[in-house]
């Protein structure tokens, strides 16, 4: 079955989530429903998200994802549970039949930080406390035998991160096509600890200063630098469309990246620096050409972040408020 907002509730009360006594639920739909269904399911006593994950991305070109990603979070959920237990969902029940998650939703309260920011509310607190959580989950995770094996499956995030991104860039720059490569195996062989995957504004709500992460279907057992890259892109992108705002944006980078490194402990983190630089370069050229470009940036500024993810793929900068301040440059001068 495929959940819509007429069978979900019928769905609950089969799997005793619903009682007879249970009101009507409010049903919302939550997301671009590209790769899942999502949904907000609130009666008086309880809220929920229902999660299903779809066998084919809903775009025009053919675009196929192994369901069972969706036990990746799961997964994924039950180990960050051990380290935060009030900062992400609980797991409520798991569908092995019809590729289902249902857990708690957000608290009541929460704002979506994604919000807050394109609404010019950028609160550097934020950044830092996901800076923080992120190198936690790393240095708790790191040269884990148990989280391997749990995360050997890398398919999940090959099919959504490493053939949608790195592997359509390198089809559309052929000249580049080698760096890139050498990237899309760095991030293959060194694995090192649990990566998220999905860790970005949108993914994060924020509770009287307090962070509550969610989306976890990139999971994976892989090298540190993509999380640092991922989030460090998608604030990019938002300082190039928001331009009056640049700065803020692109010290939000810095502040989350540096709450990182003060707070990793982890053998061999000045290589995943080096190499995060580099990531940033891929994916930074992926939200413009790859397999889902980012919205709302007009041709000129697409010509830009070409120009400025080009230059960070061969640079010698290695600090990150260095990688910034030339972002900030470019966008000045145009």
């Amino acid at each position: 079955m495929n959940l819509d907002k007429k069978n979900i509730a019928t769905y609950l009360r089969r799997k005793k989530l619903l009682t007879a006594a249970d009101p009507a639920p409010v049903i919302t739909a939550l997301g671009d429903g590209l790769q899942h269904l999502v949904f907000h399911v609130a009666v008086p006593r309880q809220e929920w998200i229902l999660k299903q994950a779809l066998a084919r991305a809903q775009i025009k070109e053919r675009w196929w994802i192994d369901r069972k990603r969706i036990f990746n979070e799961k997964n994924c959920l039950g180990i960050l549970a051990q380290l935060f237990p009030v900062l992400i969902p609980e797991v409520v029940l798991e569908d092995r039949t019809d590729f289902i998650l249902v857990t708690t939703a957000q608290p009541r309260e929460a704002v979506l930080w994604e919000d807050e920011l394109m609404g010019g509310k950028i609160d550097l607190q934020i950044a830092s406390q996901c800076g923080e959580l992120l190198a936690t989950v790393h240095n708790q995770t790191a040269d884990d035998r148990e989280v391997k094996t749990l995360f050997k499956d890398t398919k999940p995030f090959e099919q959504l991160r490493i053939e949608p991104f790195y592997g359509r860039i390198a089809q559309v720059f052929p000249d580049l096509k080698k760096p890139i490569e050498a990237q899309i195996k760095q991030l293959l062989r060194n694995r090192h600890a649990l990566v998220l995957g999905d860790l970005r504004p949108r993914n994060v709500w924020v509770n009287s200063g307090q962070v509550f992460l969610v989306d976890f279907v990139a999971a994976h057992y892989g090298n540190p630098a993509f999380d640092l890259a991922f989030y460090a892109s998608d604030m990019c992108i938002k300082a190039m469309i928001n331009s009056p705002q640049k700065a803020a944006y692109l010290e939000g980078i810095n502040i989350y990246w540096n709450s990182y490194f003060r707070t990793a402990e982890y053998p061999n983190k000045e290589e995943v620096e080096r190499f995060a630089v580099r990531d940033l370069s891929c994916l930074l050229l992926s939200a413009i050409d790859g397999r889902l470009p980012a919205a709302g940036m007009d041709e000129h500024m697409r010509g830009l972040a070409r120009r400025i993810a080009q230059n960070l793929l061969f640079t010698e900068l290695d600090k990150i408020e260095e990688i910034t301040e030339f972002v900030n440059r470019t966008l000045i001068d145009g």
